[in-house]
Protein backbone atom coordinates (compact mmCIF):
# COMPACT_ATOMS: atom_id res chain seq x y z
CA UNK A 1 0.00 0.00 0.00
CA UNK A 2 2.22 2.87 0.99
CA UNK A 3 4.38 1.53 -2.59
CA UNK A 4 1.19 2.43 -4.38
CA UNK A 5 1.32 5.89 -2.88
CA UNK A 6 4.42 6.95 -3.65
CA UNK A 7 4.34 5.83 -7.19
CA UNK A 8 0.93 7.84 -7.21
CA UNK A 9 2.81 10.81 -5.71
CA UNK A 10 5.61 10.69 -7.87
CA UNK A 11 3.57 10.57 -10.80
CA UNK A 12 1.45 13.33 -9.43
CA UNK A 13 4.73 15.14 -9.42
CA UNK A 14 6.14 14.47 -12.86
CA UNK A 15 2.37 15.78 -13.90
CA UNK A 16 2.87 18.83 -12.63
CA UNK A 17 5.99 19.35 -13.32
CA UNK A 18 5.70 18.37 -17.50
CA UNK A 19 2.20 19.90 -17.45
CA UNK A 20 3.92 23.40 -17.42
CA UNK A 21 6.69 22.87 -19.59
CA UNK A 22 6.69 24.49 -23.01
CA UNK A 23 8.69 23.80 -25.75
CA UNK A 24 9.38 26.88 -27.59
CA UNK A 25 11.31 26.45 -30.93
CA UNK A 26 14.33 28.96 -31.80
CA UNK A 27 15.44 30.00 -35.01
CA UNK A 28 19.12 31.80 -35.98
CA UNK A 29 18.62 35.04 -37.27
CA UNK A 30 21.06 36.07 -39.71
CA UNK A 31 21.26 39.23 -41.54
CA UNK A 32 23.06 42.79 -42.34
CA UNK A 33 22.91 46.33 -42.25
CA UNK A 34 24.23 48.87 -44.53
CA UNK A 35 25.03 52.48 -44.78
CA UNK A 36 24.49 54.19 -47.76
CA UNK A 37 26.17 57.60 -47.79
CA UNK A 38 29.68 56.21 -45.53
CA UNK A 39 32.93 55.35 -46.74
CA UNK A 40 33.88 51.96 -47.83
CA UNK A 41 36.12 50.71 -44.67
CA UNK A 42 32.85 52.25 -42.49
CA UNK A 43 33.04 50.28 -38.91
CA UNK A 44 28.93 49.59 -38.16
CA UNK A 45 30.10 48.54 -34.64
CA UNK A 46 27.12 49.18 -32.02
CA UNK A 47 24.62 49.71 -33.90
CA UNK A 48 21.38 47.82 -32.94
CA UNK A 49 18.75 46.12 -34.50
CA UNK A 50 15.80 45.01 -32.46
CA UNK A 51 14.22 41.41 -33.26
CA UNK A 52 10.47 40.66 -32.28
CA UNK A 53 8.09 37.38 -33.05
CA UNK A 54 4.12 37.81 -32.80
CA UNK A 55 2.95 36.16 -29.58
CA UNK A 56 6.65 36.15 -27.86
CA UNK A 57 6.83 38.72 -24.65
CA UNK A 58 10.53 38.98 -25.23
CA UNK A 59 12.44 41.57 -27.56
CA UNK A 60 15.93 40.24 -28.38
CA UNK A 61 18.42 43.34 -29.56
CA UNK A 62 21.12 42.26 -31.62
CA UNK A 63 24.22 44.26 -32.38
CA UNK A 64 25.73 44.82 -35.95
CA UNK A 65 29.52 43.78 -35.75
CA UNK A 66 32.71 45.64 -37.89
CA UNK A 67 31.27 44.55 -41.36
CA UNK A 68 27.57 45.81 -40.48
CA UNK A 69 26.19 41.86 -40.27
CA UNK A 70 24.23 40.57 -37.04
CA UNK A 71 23.38 37.07 -35.90
CA UNK A 72 20.90 36.29 -32.88
CA UNK A 73 19.10 34.00 -31.77
CA UNK A 74 15.12 34.44 -31.67
CA UNK A 75 12.47 32.68 -29.84
CA UNK A 76 9.55 31.58 -31.70
CA UNK A 77 5.92 30.91 -31.15
CA UNK A 78 5.67 28.88 -34.51
CA UNK A 79 2.55 26.78 -33.84
CA UNK A 80 0.92 26.88 -37.17
CA UNK A 81 4.25 26.79 -38.73
CA UNK A 82 3.88 30.98 -40.09
CA UNK A 83 6.57 32.76 -38.50
CA UNK A 84 5.38 36.65 -38.66
CA UNK A 85 8.73 38.23 -37.18
CA UNK A 86 10.23 41.74 -37.24
CA UNK A 87 13.76 43.20 -37.44
CA UNK A 88 13.79 47.28 -36.39
CA UNK A 89 17.11 49.60 -37.18
CA UNK A 90 16.98 50.84 -33.58
CA UNK A 91 20.47 53.46 -33.64
CA UNK A 92 23.83 53.56 -32.76
CA UNK A 93 26.79 55.50 -31.09
CA UNK A 94 26.04 57.78 -34.15
CA UNK A 95 22.94 59.99 -35.11
CA UNK A 96 21.71 57.53 -38.13
CA UNK A 97 19.16 58.92 -40.70
CA UNK A 98 16.38 56.62 -42.36
CA UNK A 99 13.19 56.56 -44.44
CA UNK A 100 10.31 54.71 -42.92
CA UNK A 101 10.36 51.52 -45.59
CA UNK A 102 14.36 51.05 -44.93
CA UNK A 103 14.01 51.05 -40.87
CA UNK A 104 11.90 48.01 -40.56
CA UNK A 105 12.14 44.48 -42.11
CA UNK A 106 10.13 41.35 -42.37
CA UNK A 107 12.46 38.34 -41.13
CA UNK A 108 11.81 35.29 -43.89
CA UNK A 109 13.43 32.10 -44.20
CA UNK A 110 16.86 32.31 -45.56
CA UNK A 111 17.17 30.69 -49.43
CA UNK A 112 20.55 29.02 -48.50
CA UNK A 113 18.94 27.95 -45.30
CA UNK A 114 15.38 27.12 -44.07
CA UNK A 115 16.73 27.50 -40.14
CA UNK A 116 17.92 30.62 -40.64
CA UNK A 117 15.81 33.85 -40.67
CA UNK A 118 17.10 36.52 -42.95
CA UNK A 119 15.84 40.40 -43.51
CA UNK A 120 13.32 40.38 -46.20
CA UNK A 121 14.71 43.65 -47.61
CA UNK A 122 17.66 45.64 -46.66
CA UNK A 123 17.63 48.03 -43.53
CA UNK A 124 19.68 50.82 -44.61
CA UNK A 125 20.62 54.07 -43.12
CA UNK A 126 22.80 57.55 -43.62
CA UNK A 127 24.68 59.19 -41.77
CA UNK A 128 23.69 62.86 -42.76
CA UNK A 129 20.27 64.08 -43.27
CA UNK A 130 18.82 63.28 -46.94
CA UNK A 131 17.65 66.69 -48.74
CA UNK A 132 14.13 66.38 -49.57
CA UNK A 133 12.56 65.77 -52.62
CA UNK A 134 9.80 67.02 -54.84
CA UNK A 135 7.30 64.28 -53.14
CA UNK A 136 8.67 64.75 -49.37
CA UNK A 137 8.46 68.53 -49.07
CA UNK A 138 4.83 69.31 -48.09
CA UNK A 139 5.35 66.01 -45.25
CA UNK A 140 8.75 67.65 -43.76
CA UNK A 141 7.67 71.60 -43.56
CA UNK A 142 4.97 72.30 -41.38
CA UNK A 143 1.40 74.23 -41.96
CA UNK A 144 2.21 77.68 -42.29
CA UNK A 145 -1.58 78.46 -41.77
CA UNK A 146 -2.55 81.09 -39.59
CA UNK A 147 -5.41 81.46 -36.87
CA UNK A 148 -7.61 84.39 -37.11
CA UNK A 149 -8.93 85.38 -33.71
CA UNK A 150 -11.85 87.97 -33.39
CA UNK A 151 -11.02 91.24 -32.08
CA UNK A 152 -11.57 92.13 -28.48
CA UNK A 153 -15.17 93.16 -27.22
CA UNK A 154 -15.72 96.55 -25.90
CA UNK A 155 -13.94 97.83 -22.94
CA UNK A 156 -11.19 95.81 -23.50
CA UNK A 157 -12.83 92.08 -22.01
CA UNK A 158 -12.72 89.30 -24.55
CA UNK A 159 -15.57 88.88 -27.51
CA UNK A 160 -18.56 87.01 -26.50
CA UNK A 161 -17.89 84.55 -28.49
CA UNK A 162 -15.19 82.99 -26.77
CA UNK A 163 -17.71 81.88 -24.09
CA UNK A 164 -20.42 79.17 -24.07
CA UNK A 165 -22.57 81.44 -22.11
CA UNK A 166 -23.15 84.92 -21.46
CA UNK A 167 -21.22 85.47 -17.98
CA UNK A 168 -22.96 87.30 -15.16
CA UNK A 169 -20.55 89.92 -14.06
CA UNK A 170 -20.95 92.53 -11.11
CA UNK A 171 -24.27 91.12 -10.01
CA UNK A 172 -24.04 92.20 -5.87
Amino acid sequence: MANQAAVAAFFLFALAVFSNFELSASSLVSGKVSCLDCHPDFDFSGIKVLLKCDGEKKQITAMAASDGSFRSVLPTADKKGSINCLAKLLGGPEQLYAHKHNLVSELVKSKHDSKVLTTSNPLTFSLSCPKPTRDDVGNMIGDSKTINFPGTGGFGFPPASFFPFLPIIGIP
